[in-house]
């Protein structure tokens, strides 16, 4: 019995050791994310906003005015820009751990709200992801970004319910 209490005790010590490091590991990337998101964010706003912090939960804040605001404050438009800037700011840090390029990224509907300089702004800084990513693979339905792209590939349902795809 004495055993058996002992090997739980080393087993809970080893279990504290497991989440304090898991969460130095995770407290170490923060900055990292914050930097390259803010440099999209900075990049995509047209220098609008300085930068995009995140806290230790991991929340979005972005900076205006002299002062981090938490993401609900500011219109659908720049939240969902903001959330894309971290998605691509989490492939840059992996790209870049992995010590080479992807070989795709796919962004689903990135689009949807925002105005078309803003989707000029996005479309510029995903031409110079194309140096980190083989293929940049997006899935619209606005048709002023599909015209942007060298290929696009259209997918259609079909009567019976099956899909049919369309290159161009």
């Amino acid at each position: 019995m004495k055993e058996e209490k002992q090997i739980v005790f080393y087993l809970n010590i080893l279990s504290d050791v497991m989440s304090s490091f898991r969460t130095h590991l995770i407290s170490r990337i923060r900055p990292t994310l914050s930097y390259y998101s803010s440099d999209f964010f900075n990049r995509l706003t047209d220098g609008k906003y300085a930068g995009i912090e995140l806290d230790e939960n991991y929340n979005l804040l972005i900076y205006d005015n002299g002062e981090f605001y938490g993401i609900e404050r500011f219109s659908g438009g720049e939240e969902d820009l903001a959330n894309l800037c971290l998605r691509l700011a989490i492939s840059e840090v992996i790209t870049e751990r992995a010590g080479g390029i992807f070989n795709f990224i796919i962004l689903d509907e990135i689009f949807g709200s925002q105005d078309i300089l803003r989707r000029q702004s996005i479309m510029k800084a995903l031409n110079g992801l194309s140096s980190k990513f083989r293929q940049i693979f997006l899935i619209t339905h606005i048709e002023d970004v599909k015209n942007e792209m060298e290929h696009v590939i259209y997918v259609n349902e079909n009567e019976d319910g099956t899909s049919s795809i369309k290159l161009e």
